[in-house]
Order: structure tokens, then sequence, then C-alpha cells
């Protein structure tokens, strides 16, 4: 469906749910895939085959991308596409979330994003060009009461993806994001296992497998979007169109 061939591709978050079903399709497409998360990203290059790479990396560390970067252009040359798909999220209202945790949630989500960028524009401009993809959330759309922290990282990632989009355009850089909805991963639920949001009432009642969230970026990632930049993909069952009565 997408042909990645010769094309060098790093996704954050890369050992979560929705970072290894992207990780898989990328290599199933023949991209370069270059695996990046805290822990793990050895193992699932091992098990990806083929051209990947695995590099530790926590995003909020500046230096991190700064030897991540450099492992990537040393395997496999500059570097074509940038997901940052790594996410944190921790519930707690306005008046509830302690504040070191929701600095925590705006470093990982919007600051990690921020590096990412900072980092991997140089090296697509050696490449004549490139794409990013910021994953953001449905959480970036609508309120998500209860969870006040991971909505402000959310809207604000927002605000980041269109300066960038604009700043980086004549370099031959497109910024774009993916919003998806209700995913089944481990951030749908509590930390006690009850679904933080009810699906039952949704136009596709239903939550969505990672390997769909992951088609929906893998266009935003490939030439087949390459008319598009500072856009926002909406892939979320419906659930911003509010419950069906």
């Amino acid at each position: 469906m997408f042909d990645f061939t010769g094309r060098t591709v790093l996704v954050t978050g890369a050992t979560g749910a929705l970072g290894t079903a992207l990780s898989t399709r990328l290599a199933r497409a023949g991209a370069n895939t270059v695996v990046a998360a805290r822990t793990g990203a050895d193992q699932l290059a091992a098990d990806l085959g083929g051209p990947s790479l695995g590099v530790r990396l926590d995003v909020t560390d500046e230096s991190d991308w700064t030897e991540a970067i450099a492992r990537t252009e040393a395997r496999f040359g500059p570097l074509d596409i940038l997901v940052n798909n790594a996410a944190y999220l921790r519930v707690g209202t306005t008046e509830s979330i302690p504040l070191e945790e929701f600095r925590r949630v705006l470093d990982t989500n919007l600051t990690g994003a921020l590096l990412g960028i900072r980092a991997a524009a140089p090296s697509m401009r050696r490449a004549g060009g490139g794409a990013i993809v910021n994953v953001n959330s449905i959480a970036g759309l609508a309120a998500a009461p209860g969870l006040v922290a991971y909505s402000s990282s959310k809207w604000a990632l927002r605000g980041l993806m269109r300066a960038a989009a604009k700043e980086l355009a004549r370099d031959n850089i497109r910024v774009n994001a993916v919003h998806p909805g209700i995913i089944e991963t481990p951030l749908a639920y509590g930390p006690d296992g009850t679904e933080l949001v009810p699906v039952d009432d949704l136009a596709v009642p239903r939550r969505a497998a990672p390997e769909e969230i992951a088609d929906f970026i893998l266009f935003a990632a490939s030439d087949r979007a390459r008319f598009a930049t500072g856009s926002e993909i909406v892939a979320d069952g419906g659930f911003t169109l509010g419950p069906v009565a």
C-alpha cells in the first residue's frame, strides 16, 4: 500500500502499542526504520529485521536527540521522516494534578516534539527535504476533563506544528498532525483498569486498532500527502461529532 524504500524514518515512543504497529508497517514498506524509545529499542529493531536501528531516546533530553540523529546519519545517511509519537498521560483535574506531573506531561508531549523537530530539521535539509508527523489526540481538539495536563500539551502541540510548518516550508519540509481517537492501548485505561472514555455512544462504537491509526500516519508521512503542510488529520471514529442520539 505504501512504499518507503530507501527512506529513513525515525519513530519516537516506538516500543508502545502504536509505535510498534507503525514501525512494523514502515519496515514492511521498505523503510530504513529507526526505532527510538527509553527502553526496548534494540530488541524491537532486532524483531523488525531488515534495515532497522534501535536507539535509546528520552525525548526530553536534547543530548539524546543529538546522539539519535548522529547514529541515524552514521547508519543510513540524512533523515527523511520523523514521527513524534512519544507521549505521557497522567489523570488529574485542574485543581488536583501535582505540578511536577503537569510539567512532566508537557515536557514529554510538547517539549519532546520541539526538540525532535529542532534536531531533525538540519538532517532533513541535507536530505533535500522531509516530512514530520506529530501524533496528537482528540484531547487536542475537544475538552478533556480529568486530563488537564495531557489536553494542555496536545492543544499546544497544534500551535507548534503550525509554526514549524511555516518556518520549514521553504526547506521542503512538511509538518502535519494526526489526531487519533481512542486506541486500544494502555493509555485508554486508568490505573484501576477502567476505560477513561466510554466508546459505546460514538458513531463508530469501538476503540481503534493501533494498525488503523498507523495507516493514517503513514499517509501523512508519505509522498501521497506532499501537498499538505500545517494540516490535521482526524481519525477519531466520530468522537468529535458527539454521542449518537
